[in-house]
């Protein structure tokens, strides 16, 4: 029997995953589905937050949304025997552009936000739900259907620091475990443009673009996004 972890982005509620646990266990009537709140992490303890998400997190398939998916790759990198897979859902190697990897978010922007946040949290984080459905169709009714987690501000600003200060890229090249990428293709904060970049860190990954969606692929797409998931574990008997 599969069992599937899936893991929010940053400052969304695992609750905001429930539309895509909902098509898996539909498409995948046999799998454990869950999905599981991130704990708060900051970049000084951060090998010690990992040590305990892994802890509590059951061994099986891990199936992140942007942040979550970037911390799935670094768990799967630590606890190689606990996990055997991952699935990656609107997430980059790296959040924020590096010298060699332009398709992110650029650092000014990034800046920008975590400024912002930190001085104007609400206001901020209203931008932030825009931005994770722009290019919908559905914009404005996905961004009221997001269900966002219950840390304060300050929690979500050293989750914030985190999202910018991880590189997966090492990760992907080196990955123990079968990896697939999947992205919309009008994604605001994800550039689909990264999708060369996510295949050529690691030949064996599988990649799966929607043509329509945003960065809320997982409430934009759950079924569409199932049936890549389930074909995906399916074809490596995960």
């Amino acid at each position: 029997m599969t069992d599937m972890t899936l893991l929010p982005g940053w400052s969304l509620a695992a609750a905001s995953l429930d539309p895509l646990r909902s098509a898996l266990l539909e498409r995948m009537p046999q799998a454990r589905v869950s999905a599981k709140k991130l704990p708060v992490m900051t970049l000084g303890t951060l090998e010690q937050d990992l040590a305990a998400l892994a802890e509590s997190t059951p061994p099986g398939i891990l199936v992140g949304w942007s942040l979550g998916g970037m911390l799935a790759l670094q768990l799967m990198r630590r606890f190689p025997d606990r996990f055997a897979a991952v699935i990656t859902v609107c997430s980059n190697a790296c959040f924020v552009t590096r010298e060699d990897w332009p398709e992110a978010m650029s650092r000014e922007t990034f800046r920008n936000f975590y400024n912002e946040y930190r001085y104007e949290s609400e206001k901020a984080h209203k931008r932030f739900g825009l931005l994770v459905t722009q290019g919908s169709e559905q914009r404005r009714t996905l961004a009221r259907s997001l269900v966002w987690d219950d840390r304060d501000p300050e929690q979500r600003l050293h989750m914030l620091a985190v999202l910018g200060i991880l590189d997966n890229r090492v990760l992907l090249r080196d990955a123990s475990g079968p990896v697939m990428h999947c992205l919309g293709a009008r994604d605001a904060l994800v550039p689909v443009t990264a999708a060369t970049r996510l295949e050529a860190c690691n030949a064996t990954a599988e990649l799966a673009v929607h043509p329509d969606a945003s960065h809320a692929l997982p409430l934009e797409q759950p079924m569409w996004l199932a049936e890549r998931i389930a074909e995906f574990v399916e074809a490596r008997d995960v």
